[in-house]
């Protein structure tokens, strides 16, 4: 199996994605709160979006903890490139922001709330309770409005990919090769599409950024 998957352009490709990761994965509580968006407390600019040193370095602790937590060793630390992609990635997540703001896609309250009420950190024996969501929001110094504003552009975010990434579909190659597999098939499909859509939203994003005024003080984060 191995040397089929190796064989294959496509599944190098998912290979090495594989590998790397993604940073942009929901830190739920991420100390979130008022920003300081002083001049010189600004590391990037979208159009009129701000990027704060402060949000950076928040999202960059996160990402460097979750990425030791999957017992990354130093050497894959080193490749990742934490800094320059956590920079990328909130760039890439404002430039989506604004074309979902241009598109007119939103999130309505049933959503969010949906959402909040299913996450189970905020259930009391497997049922949604307000205390627990205030009480769990409060321990990690965070404001019910911040966590909820958070988890809008949260799922702003993900209805602009999905919407991307709709017309993604396996060739005709790449169902063969899964046909030579053995054993189930389904999941190992679905992480293929996956990472197609990612791709696919990532080419999206690129499209976008060289058509927005987009300022980076890298000296900030050096």
């Amino acid at each position: 199996m191995l040397e089929i998957m190796r064989s294959h352009k496509f599944f190098s490709v998912f290979l090495l994605s594989a590998i790397t990761g993604v940073i942009i994965v929901t830190f739920v509580f991420w100390g979130i709160g008022t920003q300081d968006q002083q001049v010189d407390s600004v590391l990037a600019e979208v159009e009129k979006e701000k990027i704060t040193q402060e949000e950076y370095w928040r999202v960059f602790d996160n990402a460097e903890k979750y990425y030791r937590e999957q017992n990354k060793t130093e050497e894959e630390m080193k490749r990742l490139n934490l800094k320059e992609k956590v920079l990328n990635d909130l760039i890439d997540s404002k430039v989506l922001m604004i074309a979902a703001g241009k598109m007119k896609i939103k999130v309505s309250e049933e959503e969010l709330q949906q959402e909040i009420m299913s996450n189970p950190s905020f259930q009391k024996n497997g049922v949604f309770d307000k205390n627990v969501y205030l009480r769990t929001l409060d321990f990690n110094r965070t404001a019910p409005a911040a966590y909820e504003s958070s988890m809008m552009r949260e799922l702003t975010l993900n209805k602009m990919q999905m919407l991307i990434g709709e017309t993604a579909e396996l060739s005709q190659d790449e169902i063969k090769v899964l046909d030579a597999l053995q054993g189930e098939k389904t999941q190992l499909a679905n992480a293929f599409l996956s990472m197609k859509r990612e791709l696919m939203t990532k080419a999206y994003v690129a499209g976008l950024k060289r058509q927005m005024n987009i300022k980076i003080n890298k000296d900030m984060i050096n």
